[in-house]
């Protein structure tokens, strides 16, 4: 019973000591907010222009606006800070994205991409020693959990009325995340091990017109395929060599061998996961331009997760997001793309957002998922630039993203959250047949 309240307490203790931030562990992990970093820098979710004047590179509608095929590829990097003083980050690719426009009336385009962070490391620091059979044992809880799912998004627009546009895109979701769960015992880990493989396919259908000079936008997302996983449960054991593997591999500077012997022990146990994120979401953006160059822009995005999942999902959190409204304002100063002046050529952002997150936990009382009484607000902003080059335009953009967390419910409260994004993409005239001389 004595070591039963330690482990508890090891337990709560370690929801504490987060790894990139409390939203890599709530279902199914953090999603990405931004594809590119010419829409962070605008806090814009990328339906609204930001690339260029127009333009937007994650919104299919505005890419038979482009006069060149474009390989565009984007790197992000993140870090959080907790009230606690703790401070993790990372950095991953972005996105990489071909884009394919078509007589200026059609375009074709995929991209890989992040749909959600899932990186989390958890430790107690507690320190304490548990006395059993007149021997003194420092015990400590650890979970490890890394991996994420990714989209590869295939999208197709076209000219569907004079001044509109519609856009299709599917995104196509995979990928996997490792969880080890481990109670080390004098420097001894007892881990029990398991992994998620996801798949899932989502749809979006865009719409753009004009209306009395203001661009407007529509977008909806839905779960074609919700998403699913399939849980692979391995034996508990000792992992006496400390390489985070069940094996039988003679470690000098941790000797002996994983216990009980990997041959030894019961297959895998494999079930299926099903209806674990069904995300709609419904966005609205305007966009007006001022003296040829100066644009402002709106965006509205509402988006709930429908899934019918009311168990707790296999990781230590009990919580999940399942709703979200994001709001932004964004100003940017558009290159000059007839002039030739060194200066005329950058591309300046700001932006600001706010974000409120619905959050339900999974309570062990009663069995069942129910909605908590605390949400989580954001507010962040951004600011960023990109410079044009060379005749066919292609484009080099940074971007600074800061924003503040507030978990009222968590004894850490307060969170910091800041990024940095650089993007760059490559024109040319591929698949545009060369006149003969």
């Amino acid at each position: 019973m004595y070591l039963h309240s330690h482990i508890i307490k090891f337990l709560c203790f370690s929801s504490l000591c987060l790894s990139q931030g409390p939203f890599n562990g709530y279902g199914i992990g953090s999603l990405q907010q931004w594809n590119s970093a010419s829409a962070a820098g605008a806090s814009s979710r990328g339906l609204t222009p930001s690339y260029r004047s127009g333009i937007s590179l994650s919104n299919p509608t505005t890419w038979s606006k482009l006069k060149f095929t474009f390989l565009s590829l984007s790197y992000n990097g993140f870090e959080s800070s907790l009230k606690n003083s703790s401070k993790n980050g990372y950095s991953n690719l972005q996105s990489a994205q071909f884009i394919i426009p078509i007589k200026q009336k059609y375009a074709l385009g995929i991209e890989l991409h992040p749909y959600s962070y899932q990186n989390i490391d958890l430790v107690d620091s507690l320190g304490q020693d548990f006395v059993a059979f007149n021997d003194t044992l420092s015990i400590e809880k650890q979970f490890n959990q890394a991996g994420g799912i990714m989209s590869f998004d295939i999208s197709t627009s076209t000219v569907f009325m004079r001044n509109s546009n519609l856009g299709l895109t599917f995104q196509f979701l995979f990928g996997s995340s490792r969880h080890n769960n481990s109670l080390s015992i004098d420097g001894i880990p007892y881990t029990v091990s398991s992994r998620l493989n996801y798949s899932g396919i989502n749809t979006a259908i865009y719409f753009n017109t004009i209306i009395k000079n203001f661009n407007i936008f529509f977008k909806t997302l839905f779960s074609l395929k919700p998403l699913d996983a399939i849980e692979t449960r391995l034996y508990p054991y000792f992992d006496t060599n400390k390489n985070g593997y069940h094996d039988f591999v003679y470690d000098y500077l941790n000797p002996g061998y994983d216990f009980p012997h990997p041959n030894d022990v019961p297959k895998p146990e494999i079930s299926r996961l099903t209806n674990i994120h069904d995300l709609l979401s419904m966005s609205i953006g305007m966009s007006k331009t001022f003296i040829k160059r100066l644009q402002f822009s709106f965006e509205f995005e509402n988006s709930n997760d429908r899934s019918d999942y009311n168990f707790q999902m296999p990781n230590s959190f009990n919580s999940r997001i399942i709703g979200r409204d994001y709001l932004s304002l964004g100003l940017i100063w558009f290159a000059n793309e007839r002039s030739f002046r060194f200066i005329d050529n950058f591309t300046f952002r700001s932006g600001i957002s706010v974000n409120n997150y619905s959050i339900d936990d999974f309570s062990n009382i009663d069995g069942v998922r129910l909605k908590s009484k605390n949400d989580v607000s954001e507010f962040g902003f951004s600011i960023g630039f990109g410079y044009k080059f060379k005749s066919v335009g292609n484009q080099i953009d940074f971007t600074y993203h800061s924003s503040s967390r507030n978990h009222d419910s968590y004894s850490y409260s307060k969170e910091l959250f800041q990024g940095f994004q650089i993007g760059v993409s490559i024109a040319d005239i591929w698949f545009i047949k060369r006149r003969q001389r």
